[in-house]
């Protein structure tokens, strides 16, 4: 990473003043407290995971993730976490039953720096998804992906969720 930063923008990019290393690099001024859901079904002996493909304009643009997103900042972290669940893929808070915390997600020399509280939550069959309470342009698709894609890696590689969502289904066997 190259060390000599400068400013390019005065301006916000959401959450954070973004800046650019004299090397090309985006780097943002400070870290984000952000939260992730793991949202599992079970039919039939299969393990289904609901993911969201991002909008072209968000980071990460047309890849696959869970649904994830910063924390407002009048919520804990599991408020937003079902939150976000909600806004991105429409199942309501009292569908997901009790969140599991998994544990924090912490990368100092990821771009954004974000602080990542991640939760796990199980659910009675592939509920029904609906991306309206969604910001424009950050949800182009979502769908029940069965876990044999993504560890096949044909799926879910945006903000590291497939790793993450790997390890777990490790730690699980």
């Amino acid at each position: 990473m190259c060390d000599v930063m400068k400013l390019t923008n005065e301006f916000m990019d959401n959450e954070n003043k973004r800046y650019e290393t004299v090397c090309g690099e985006v780097v943002f001024h400070s870290r984000s407290v952000a939260v992730c859901v793991h949202i599992y079904a079970e039919v039939e002996g299969e393990m289904y995971v609901a993911a969201l493909q991002r909008g072209e304009r968000m980071d990460h643009g047309g890849m696959w993730c869970m649904p994830c997103g910063y924390l407002d900042w009048n919520e804990s972290a599991e408020t937003g976490a079902r939150r976000e669940v909600m806004e991105e893929l429409g199942i309501k808070p009292d569908a997901l039953g009790e969140l599991e915390f998994l544990g924090v997600e912490d990368e100092p020399e990821a771009y954004k720096q974000n602080i990542t509280f991640v939760y796990r939550a199980r659910v009675d069959g592939l509920l029904a998804l609906c991306s309206a309470g969604a910001a424009e342009g950050e949800v182009q698709e979502m769908r029940w992906m069965n876990v044999t894609e993504v560890r096949e890696g044909k799926h879910v590689g945006a903000c590291g969720h497939d790793t993450s969502m790997l390890q777990e289904l490790e730690q699980q066997n």
